[in-house]
């Protein structure tokens, strides 16, 4: 008669797998090969898998095959007829145990070989896995104007699929927060300017209850008024006049956000002076005591909230000043 032996070939998963010492069968003629193939990692269900598969004998007696196991070596706790089989996945064993399997292989009248040698294995721990990585974009980039539509996309990797995602916005000293959700993508329309805005989100796996997720990312993001569409600029008499006439400027802007700013200013031909800080008032009144066919009057505009100093919009005109005629005084 014929040795079982069993020859650990190939395996798969976190731990180890080992033969233990070969033992004499009394009837088969030909050797079993036993194969620990897989080790299913630990679902979310709290259980784990172990396949198994071995060589059929040539002897042309063999018609089946017990599988044996147990959590102690040469103690076995179950078994299995597998039929005529040559594999066969365990299901339902404990996560972070070791599990000892052999098998016998029986024939037509049910007499039996000996046990196989010995294969055992450790499956993983019960712990689910987890996101490990998570990116935040938007198709945007800060700053944007009030009522510019923003699209954030959440990508992630690790944990299990398909994820679920929690959005939330930071604004006026507050969070939003949305409930969870399977969309990757959220959009956003701002309504009021601010510098302090956030957009952030939480992701957790399939099957997670976890309420603050697995791992979240957060991006800063600055929301500025609409700018000023445009200026005009006239004045309540036509150039040229003579020095020492008072002169009234009158602006009219559109577009941005009102209440407006401006300030005022005059060129002499080389320099630019700033006639006014900047002030609610959109008339200003000039009265220049030099003469200069190179004056030009220009005005900035900025909306409201805009401290910057620099002009949303502007307009120019030109405005030659004479000297007065001789004999004649203002």
């Amino acid at each position: 008669m014929a040795a079982v032996t069993a020859v650990l070939l190939r395996k798969r998963g976190a731990h180890p797998l080992r033969t233990c010492s070969a033992v004499n069968a009394s009837r088969f003629t030909r050797v079993i090969v036993f194969i620990l193939i897989a080790i299913c990692c630990a679902r979310l269900s709290d259980a784990a898998d172990l396949t198994l598969a071995w060589d059929a004998p040539s002897d042309g007696i063999t018609t089946g095959y017990i599988l044996l196991y147990g959590v102690a070596p040469r103690s076995y706790s179950g078994q299995v007829d597998v039929g005529s089989r040559t594999s066969y996945t365990v299901n339902g064993l404990a996560d972070g145990t070791t599990y000892y399997f052999a098998v016998r292989a029986y024939d037509a009248i049910g007499d039996m070989s000996n046990l196989s040698s010995e294969v055992y294995a450790t499956t993983l721990s019960g712990v689910p896995p987890v996101v490990t990585a998570l990116a935040l974009t938007a198709d945007h980039p800060s700053p944007q104007v009030v009522g510019t539509t923003v699209t954030w996309l959440s990508a992630a990797t690790g944990g299990v699929a398909p994820y679920e995602f929690q959005w939330a916005l930071y604004g006026a000293g507050n969070w939003t927060v949305s409930p969870w959700t399977i969309a990757s993508t959220w959009t956003w329309t701002p309504l009021t300017p601010g510098t302090e805005y956030q957009v952030k989100v939480a992701v957790r796996s399939a099957g997670s209850s976890s309420t603050s997720g697995e791992m979240s990312q957060s991006v800063p993001f600055t929301v500025t008024s609409p700018p000023v569409a445009s200026v005009t600029l006239q004045s309540n008499v036509a150039p040229p006049q003579i020095v020492g006439s008072t002169i009234l400027w009158s602006a009219g802007a559109s577009g941005g956000v009102a209440p407006y700013q401006y300030r005022w200013w005059v060129f002499d031909g080389s320099v630019w002076s700033a006639a006014t800080a900047w002030t609610t008032s959109s008339t200003w009144s000039w009265k220049p005591t030099v003469a200069n066919s190179g004056y030009v009057v220009r005005v900035w505009v900025r909306g409201a909230g805009n401290s910057t100093d620099a002009a949303e919009a502007s307009a120019s005109v030109p405005f030659p000043i004479k000297s007065a005629p001789k004999g004649r005084k203002r």
